[in-house]
């Protein structure tokens, strides 16, 4: 499991990252804060699928379509634990948006791989 743990690490890592520079750049750009987030877990959701089913998972995963399908779900819960978070966050107005994003990305990303590993790339 360690192993795995690192390479769902290196996976999300790449992935939160490609998420926080498109959030940032879209917030930068004067966009809405939610709406960049938004915009960011779409360009991030192909990332971490490709890397999570071929690098992350690849001895215990299903088939391409079971497993797209069922890591939609996935990312689509982690999605809405980040944006209420986000949205929480913003709302009580702890800070800045940018460590907003950060702390509610990285919170997900928690839920995320035991959701993937247990369920999302298992075979059944």
């Amino acid at each position: 499991m360690l192993g795995q743990l690192i390479r769902f690490g290196l996976v999300g890592g790449l992935a939160t990252l490609v998420h926080m520079l498109v959030g940032i750049s879209l917030i930068g750009a004067g966009m809405a804060a939610l709406l960049a987030n938004l915009a960011a877990f779409l360009v991030a959701f192909g990332v971490s699928f490709i890397g999570h089913y071929g690098f992350s998972f690849p001895q215990k995963t299903a088939s391409l379509s079971s497993a797209f399908k069922r890591f939609i779900l996935v990312a689509i819960g982690g999605f809405l634990i980040n944006e209420s978070l986000l949205a929480l966050y913003l709302w009580l107005a702890l800070g800045p948006e940018v460590p907003g994003l950060i702390l509610s990305t990285g919170s997900a990303a928690v839920v995320t791989f035991f959701v993937s590993r247990n369920w999302a790339f298992r075979a059944r």
